[in-house]
C-alpha cells in the first residue's frame, strides 16, 4: 500500500503541475480519487495531506480541496540558497515544523536550504548565532529566515547586530515568530508569526468564560516581543469582560519553577496564563505538588500546543500555533522580497486555534 500511496502522490502532483488549473480551482473529492485509483478514502487523505504540507494544494473544511499555483521558480534559471538561523533549534518544538515546511517547499520553489541553530533554551547561543551570520554572509546566500534571540539580557542588542550584518551584506531577512523590537514599535523587516494579540485575547476570554475573575500572566525576563503582544491581548479581554480586576498582573519567574511556587503567593489568583507551554508544564507539576487543585482551585492556560501539552498529568489548555501556515507564508514572503527588494515590509499574522483541555476545566 505504501507504493500505491507514492504512485497516487506522484500522479496527482504531476497532473496539477502540468494542468491549466487556476489558483484556487477546486479539485474533485477524495471519494472521486478513491474510486479512480481503487483505494480507500484514508489512503487518498494521506496523499492529500502530503500535498498540502508541500503547499501544492489547500484544504478547507466546508469548501473543499483547491490548487495553489505558486510553484514557478523564484528567479528564472537560478537556484537560490536560503539559510535558517534559529537559536535553540532542536529544543523548541514550535520551530521544527515551521522549518520543516520551509524545507518541504524548497524543491518546488527552486532553492537550497541551509539549516542553522545552536544553544539551549536557557542560553540561546549568541556566539553561535553570530558565527552562523558570518558563515552565511561569506557564502553569499540569497536570504535568511531568522528567529530573534530571547531570554538573555543582551538579546535586543545582539538581534539588531545580526540583522544589520545581513542588511549591510544585501541579504534579505524574514523574521520568524517575533520582531527585533518591542511592540508597539516595528523594525521595518518582514515578519511572519501568529496573531499574538488575538491569541492572548482568546486565552484570557476562555478563562473568563470558565469562571476566572482574577487572572495573572506568568512570564520570564527578556522574552520575545510575541509574549508582550499576548499580554496586551489578554489585558484587553479582561477589560472588555468588565472585571473589577481590570489590569492583569504580570508575574515574573525568577529561578526555577519549584522556588517560584514556594515563594510566590499564587493562591490569590483563580486563573494563570503562562507565556508558553514550556513554562506552563513544569509550573503545573509544582502547583500540584504544593497542593493546588487544577482546575478546581486554579485554572491554567498557555500558548503553542507542543506535543507534551496533552500528555502531562493535567492536560494543558493552550493556543495552537499554525506552524505549517507560518512556514508557507515565510517562503512566500521571501519570494516576494527577493523579487521586489524595495517593497514595503510585510507583517503576516496567521490565526491559530484554542485547544481547551482539563487544566481549565474543559472536558
Amino acid at each position: 500500500m505504501k507504493n500505491k500511496n507514492v504512485d497516487i502522490y506522484r500522479t496527482l502532483k504531476d497532473e496539477i503541475a502540468v494542468s491549466n488549473y487556476p489558483d484556487g480551482e477546486l479539485l474533485p473529492t477524495d471519494l472521486h480519487y478513491a474510486e479512480r485509483f481503487q483505494v480507500s478514502r484514508p489512503t487518498v487523505a494521506r496523499v492529500m495531506n502530503r500535498l498540502e504540507k508541500e503547499g501544492v494544494i489547500g484544504r478547507k473544511a466546508g469548501y473543499g480541496t483547491f490548487v495553489i499555483k505558486h510553484k514557478a521558480p523564484i528567479l528564472k534559471g537560478k537556484e537560490l540558497t536560503l539559510g535558517l538561523l534559529i537559536p535553540a533549534l532542536g529544543e523548541t518544538e514550535i520551530f521544527e515544523p515551521i522549518c520543516g515546511q520551509i524545507a518541504n517547499l524548497a524543491e518546488s520553489h527552486n532553492f537550497t536550504l541551509l539549516w542553522g541553530g545552536g544553544g539551549t533554551i536557557e542560553n540561546r547561543g549568541v556566539n553561535r548565532a553570530i558565527q552562523l551570520a558570518h558563515k552565511y554572509i561569506a557564502k553569499k546566500i540569497d536570504g535568511v529566515f531568522f528567529t530573534p534571540l530571547e531570554l538573555i539580557p543582551e538579546a535586543a542588542e545582539q538581534n539588531r547586530l545580526i540583522v544589520s550584518m545581513f542588511t549591510k551584506a544585501g541579504i534579505p531577512v524574514v523574521l520568524l515568530d517575533s520582531d527585533i523590537t518591542q511592540p508597539p514599535r516595528m523594525s521595518g523587516y518582514d515578519r511572519i508569526g501568529t496573531n499574538n494579540i488575538e491569541a492572548g485575547f482568546v486565552i484570557a476570554s476562555h478563562l473568563v468564560e470558565q469562571g476566572c475573575r482574577k487572572i495573572g500572566f506568568v512570564t520570564r525576563r527578556h522574552v520575545a516581543s510575541t509574549v508582550h503582544m499576548r499580554l496586551i491581548g489578554a489585558r484587553e479581554a479582561i477589560l472588555q469582560a468588565g472585571l473589577k480586576h481590570d489590569k492583569m498582573e504580570e508575574i515574573l519567574i525568577e529561578g526555577d519553577e519549584e522556588e517560584f511556587v514556594r515563594n510566590t503567593d499564587l493562591r490569590r489568583f483563580d486563573g494563570l496564563i503562562c507565556c508558553n507551554d514550556a513554562l506552563a508544564a513544569p509550573l503545573l507539576v509544582e502547583l500540584d505538588k504544593s497542593g493546588v487543585h487544577i482546575p478546581k482551585e486554579m485554572k491554567i492556560a498557555a500558548f503553542d500546543d507542543v506535543k507534551y501539552a496533552s500528555l502531562i498529568k493535567t492536560p494543558l489548555t493552550t493556543y495552537r500555533q499554525p506552524c505549517l501556515d507560518i512556514g508557507t507564508a515565510a517562503v512566500e514572503t521571501m519570494v516576494s522580497r527577493i523579487k521586489n527588494p524595495e517593497m514595503a515590509a510585510r507583517v503576516v499574522r496567521v490565526q491559530g486555534k484554542l485547544v481547551a483541555r482539563q487544566s481549565t476545566g474543559a472536558s
